[in-house]
């Protein structure tokens, strides 16, 4: 019986090399291989098999890899390329490699499990035109991602390839446009494994969207698109951080139950409009979606928002349960979703408590994302709102150094941006933390300088809720209480759904002895943001030692410290509720971490900002039980 023919299928050929291999291992042949080794084993195999494909074959330094979707083949490359060059970042120069990435979409044999045909050898053709880090794509391939991968593509003419008849028009994605692209390189969901949906979801958020606009603030006048940066001015803003909240979708039984998720649509939509950071559509604009099955690309595009928010309401008795989810229109990647379970007591309260949180839950994953995209420019081509952001990355290192370049950036940013308030709110803040974490011989002077800051970022914009927090935490810091209160009610009131705010409010409330309301108060904090900080996770360690909850006190600062080593006041009340719960060895092992950190401690000095001397009193006794003098 004749042999059976080879079969044909259509696929996306991924050939990639190493370049400059040959020279790497005359220089050091054993590290070489084992460096190739370890790149393929935990990135190119892990990367291929998350979006659907197949490495055919290994051949050298070189990969052939199949798939049978031209845009997973084209994110895997993204991935790898994006792969190798976190990997090179801790390496020395002559151990860096780089690949160069071939993409060509055709008819392909199989035999065996291998490929052949003109469409493999394409492949390996572009990959020799691309620059080390690059990806080179033919026109049949650019065909099938451009609208749906939102990549900056620069056509490179028709080239001829060697022993191809035709000149091939080819695509060039370089490693700059690599960096700075905005697609999320999510991998798909796979239904095989529950596992490889949460990693995929994780790498989601690691990836960070490389976003492709920021916002700008200017002094009662809107700047023309094209105006140049370095008029001194922050850039315009673009849909980097536009997103739309989309009428969630009313599950419960009964249709007259529409009010109420029309209700918390409008509310989140509203929320949401506090922060500056994003461009928010308006409630209006998105009720023609309302009850469409639309692809999330295509609503993106229609009204210009790079994220949508959508969900669902089920109303199940006296319960409601709120589903709220985030998805990325670039890519139709869902980002995050979270579940509301709550009492239906008060149905306008519980509306405006969950839209409340689903506001500052989204606003901190959405800020978080322009931050990540900020620190993956290059530092020498910055504008002032990247210092900003930035600086705020190193302000949450909470260290000295860190808080010392945080200042230089902000005041190069102020110099860039004189109209920028919240460049000169972020310095107000960054001076008052250098006082309150006892990085300062002269905190009285720093706290004026927090307080004058502020002031002037109220001048140029008098809703900049972090100018308020700054002045409510520096106030109560020189015992100006009812001054201290009156900005942290004004902070919230701007912005009730803003975790700094609530933060900034439960340290005024604590040092004037409002110890439970600062706990309430700092516990919104915290399901609003789960990484609130070394000084608001000091304060509410010092609320629950106040309140008895030793525990709970002892849960949360033995987290903040293995987050923040480098905070010098955290081991004070550790080691205070420690000694309340009789375990004495804890008590003095942080009672010596806390003096190795604050050689100079004086008993008498700490919990000195209490306006009822009681109160500090009542901490003392605590400090003194584990050791503290």
């Amino acid at each position: 019986m004749a042999d059976r023919p080879p079969s044909r299928r259509l696929a996306t050929i991924l050939f990639a090399d190493i370049a400059g291999y040959s020279r790497m291992m005359r220089a050091a042949e054993e590290q070489t291989l084992l460096d190739l080794r370890a790149h393929l084993a935990e990135l190119v195999g892990p990367v291929v098999e998350r979006f659907r494909g197949r490495i055919v074959k290994t051949v050298g330094d070189g990969v052939l890899a199949e798939f049978a979707s031209a845009v997973e083949a084209m994110r895997s490359a993204v991935e790898l390329q994006r792969g190798m060059s976190e990997r090179n970042a801790d390496l020395p120069a002559e151990r860096r490699q780089a690949f160069r990435i071939g993409l060509h979409l055709g008819d392909v044999i199989v035999s065996d499990e291998d490929v052949f045909g003109d469409t493999v050898n394409v492949a390996a053709r572009l990959q020799a035109l691309a620059e080390p880090g690059s990806i080179v794509l033919s026109a049949s391939v650019y065909e099938q991602v451009r609208d749906k991968l939102a990549f900056p593509f620069r056509f490179q003419g028709s080239r001829a390839l060697k022993n191809i008849d035709r000149p091939v028009p080819i695509y060039a994605l370089d490693g700059t446009a690599l960096s700075e692209s905005v697609p999320s390189m999510a991998a798909p969901r796979a239904s095989a494994s529950s596992r490889s949906v949460v990693l995929a979801a994780l790498a989601v958020i690691v990836a960070a969207l490389a976003l492709g606009g920021t916002i700008a603030y200017f002094a009662g006048r809107d700047p023309p698109a094209n105006e140049a940066v370095a008029a001194g001015s922050p850039r315009v803003a673009e849909p980097g951080l536009s997103v739309a909240v989309l009428v969630l979708a009313n599950q419960s039984d009964d249709a007259n139950q529409d009010y109420f998720s029309d209700g918390l649509t409008e509310d989140i939509t509203h929320a949401l409009g506090r922060f500056k950071d994003l461009k928010v559509i308006a409630y209006g604009a998105v009720l023609p979606f309302r009850n469409k099955e639309l692809p999330p690309a295509e609503i993106g595009r229609a009204l210009n928002a790079r994220y949508l928010v959508s969900g669902t309401v089920r109303r199940m008795g006296p319960r409601v349960r709120v589903t709220v989810r985030l998805t990325d229109t670039a890519n139709s990647t869902q980002l995050w979703s979270e579940q509301y379970d709550d009492e239906l007591s008060d149905i306008f309260a519980v509306q405006e408590r969950i839209a409340r949180r689903v506001a500052g839950t989204l606003a901190t994953s959405l800020q978080q994302i322009a931050l990540q995209q900020s620190l993956r420019k290059p530092t020498d081509n910055l504008d002032a709102y990247d210092l900003m952001l930035r600086s705020r990355a190193l302000s949450k290192e909470a260290s000295r150094a860190g808080n010392r370049k945080a200042r230089e950036m902000l005041e190069r940013a102020t110099a860039m941006a004189p109209g920028y308030a919240e460049a000169y709110a972020e310095l107000a803040d960054a001076f008052f933390r250098r006082a309150a974490f006892g990085w300062s011989e002269f905190a009285q002077g720093d706290i004026e300088t927090a307080i004058r800051l502020a002031q002037k970022a109220i001048e140029l914009d008098e809703e900049s809720v972090l100018a308020h927090s700054v002045l409510a935490r520096a106030y109560t810091a020189i015992s100006k209480y009812d001054l201290g209160l009156a900005e942290s009610e004004r902070a919230l009131q701007i912005n009730p759904s803003d975790s700094e705010v609530l933060v900034a409010r439960a340290a005024v409330l604590l040092w004037t002895g409002r110890i439970e309301e600062s706990i309430a108060t700092a516990e919104l904090a915290l399901r609003l943001n789960v990484s609130i900080g070394p000084e608001a996770s000091l304060n509410l360690g010092i609320a629950y030692l106040l309140n008895r909850r030793y525990a709970d006190a002892v849960r949360l600062l033995e987290a903040a410290r293995a987050r923040h080593p480098t905070y010098p006041l955290l081991e004070f009340p550790l080691a205070a509720a420690y000694a309340e719960l009789g375990r004495a060895a804890d008590a003095r092992d942080a009672a010596d971490r806390a003096k190795r950190k604050n050689p100079h401690f004086e008993l008498s000095s700490f919990g000195s900002r209490f306006q009822d001397p009681a109160l500090q009193r009542r901490v003392e006794v605590s400090l003194r039980k584990a050791g503290l003098n």
